[in-house]
């Protein structure tokens, strides 16, 4: 039994940036589009991991008035690590190699298996105290993924630009 009264503002908040974080993406994705392919995968797994936050971030609230607090921690973390896991394998799989990962993408990949570990144990009953501590990191974890493959985004588009003007390219109006 959980011994404290649940405030799922936090996770609201989640939901909000993570809405806004995919907003920016879509923006970004549109105006460079014409100029500059994107990844699919990459994109696949900014929405995938977004839309994971927002969905996932309302739910614990949603089954709380239905089947009781800790049941709806175990079925919401349960579902929400084995989401997880789908990402990552999906990732995996659809990039047909684990040596195409960079450094940082494999350190990632890698760290967030303890986090699915722990969304799961949750959704087994097992550390049910830190429940929501657990759940508010796998939030946290999906929104800081995406807001990371943003960036690499960004800074992909701003080194082609960096490339062209480089090359000897001359600036629009000199």
């Amino acid at each position: 039994m959980t011994p404290y009264t649940v405030n799922y503002d936090a996770f609201r908040v989640i939901a909000e940036v993570a809405v806004t974080l995919t907003g920016f993406i879509g923006i970004v994705v549109v105006l460079r589009h014409r100029d500059r392919p994107f990844s699919r995968l990459g994109l696949a797994t900014i929405l995938g991991t977004s839309v994971g936050a927002v969905m996932f971030s309302f739910l614990p609230d949603l089954l709380d008035g239905v089947i009781g607090v800790d049941a709806a921690w175990r079925v919401a973390a349960g579902t929400f690590g084995l989401y997880h896991l789908f990402l990552i394998v999906n990732h995996q799989v659809r990039q047909r190699s684990i040596r195409a990962n960079t450094p940082v993408q494999l350190a990632i990949t890698l760290a967030s298996l303890p986090v699915v570990g722990l969304k799961l144990a949750v959704g087994l009953g097992f550390l049910m105290p830190w429940a929501f501590e657990i759940y508010y990191l796998g939030l946290l974890w999906c929104v800081g993924i995406a807001a990371y493959l943003f960036a690499m985004i960004l800074f992909d588009a701003s080194d082609a630009e960096a490339g062209k003007s480089e090359s000897g390219a001359q600036p629009a109006g000199d």
